[in-house]
C-alpha cells in the first residue's frame, strides 16, 4: 500500500501559525498525510494539533528535525530538544522522526564518525519512546564517493537509525535513486520524492531528472511480496508558483503514478 504525504517545506517560512489552513487545503487536495519541522510547531499545544488533524482525518506522519551535532558545547541542548519533539510527536500518534545532518566545506569521514554518536542517542531515545529515527540525506552525504552516507550507515546500528531517502538530492548529486533504494532496501522505512531540472533548481514532480516512475514501480513491485504500508512524501523546498499550486501538482503527479502502476 502506497501512501501520499506533504512536506510543508514548500509553504514558507510563516508555517507555525498557518498551519491550520495548510493541513485543511492539503486535505483537499487528496493528501494521505503530512509532515513538517519542528520548528513551525507549537510543541505545548499537543491538544490543539490532536483534535485538527483527527477532524480532517490527516495523519502527522513525521516530525523533521535538523542540527549540527558537531558543535559540542551544543549537543546536549539538542539531545534536550529532541527528547521535547519527540514526547510531542508521541502524542500526535507521529510514527517517524527524520533527521537531517549539518554541512560545512571539508567535512570528512571522521566527521560523520562523530555526529553518529548523537544519532545513535537520538535512535534510543525515538525506540524507547516507540518512534523510528530515519536519516533524511541532501546531497553532501554523497561526495567524495558518499563517504558521508557511508560512515553514517557503518556507524549507527541499523536497528537505531532508518533511511528516508531524498531521491532529488541523490540524484543532483549523481548518484542512481533507483541503484541506492536498491542497495539499500533493508533498511529504507519511507521516501522523499524531490525534483529538479538542475543544481538548486527545484521543480515540481515529474517535470525535472528524477526518475520517479522507475522507483515507484520498484517499491510496488516490493509491495507485492511485503505487507508494509510506504509513505511517499511530496518535498519541494522552492516553487515559482503559489504553494498551493506546487502542492497540488505534486500531488496529482504521484496519485497518477499510483493509480497507474497500482492499477486503481
Amino acid at each position: 500500500m502506497m501512501n501520499i504525504a506533504c512536506q510543508t517545506i514548500v509553504f514558507g517560512d510563516n508555517i507555525k501559525d498557518t498551519f491550520t489552513e495548510i493541513a485543511k487545503t492539503l486535505k483537499e487536495i487528496g493528501y494521505d498525510g503530512i509532515e513538517t519541522g519542528a520548528r513551525h510547531f507549537y510543541l505545548d499545544r499537543a491538544g490543539f494539533y490532536q483534535d485538527l488533524l483527527g477532524a480532517l482525518d490527516m495523519q502527522l506522519i513525521a516530525i523533521h528535525v535538523g542540527g549540527n551535532f558537531l558543535d559540542k558545547d551544543s549537543v546536549r541542548k539538542q539531545l534536550d530538544n529532541v527528547s521535547n519533539i519527540i514526547s510531542f510527536s508521541r502524542k500526535l500518534g507521529c510514527s517517524y522522526l527524520y533527521l537531517s545532518g549539518h554541512y560545512y566545506e571539508g567535512k570528512t569521514r571522521n566527521d560523520y564518525a562523530d555526529e553518529a554518536v548523537s544519532y545513535t542517542e537520538i535512535g534510543k531515545m525515538c525506540a524507547n519512546e516507540g518512534l523510528v529515527l530515519c536519516y533524511h540525506n541532501h546531497d553532501w552525504e554523497f561526495k567524495n564517493k558518499a563517504e558521508g552516507m557511508k560512515a553514517l550507515l557503518d556507524n549507527v546500528p541499523a536497528e537505531l537509525m532508518k533511511l528516508v531517502p531524498d531521491v532529488g538530492w541523490i540524484e543532483i548529486a549523481g548518484t542512481s535513486s533507483l541503484q541506492f533504494l536498491k542497495d539499500n532496501i533493508d533498511r529504507i522505512e519511507a521516501l522523499h520524492f524531490k525534483d529538479f531540472k538542475g543544481p538548486d533548481q527545484f521543480t515540481e514532480l515529474g517535470t525535472g531528472i528524477v526518475p520517479f516512475r522507475d522507483l515507484y514501480t520498484y517499491i510496488c513491485g516490493l509491495n507485492r511480496r511485503q505487507t508494509k504500508t510506504w509513505w511517499i512524501s511530496a518535498e519541494q523546498d522552492r516553487s515559482t508558483l503559489e504553494p498551493q499550486e506546487a502542492a497540488r501538482i505534486n500531488f496529482t503527479y504521484l496519485d497518477g503514478l499510483r493509480k497507474e502502476i497500482q492499477g486503481g
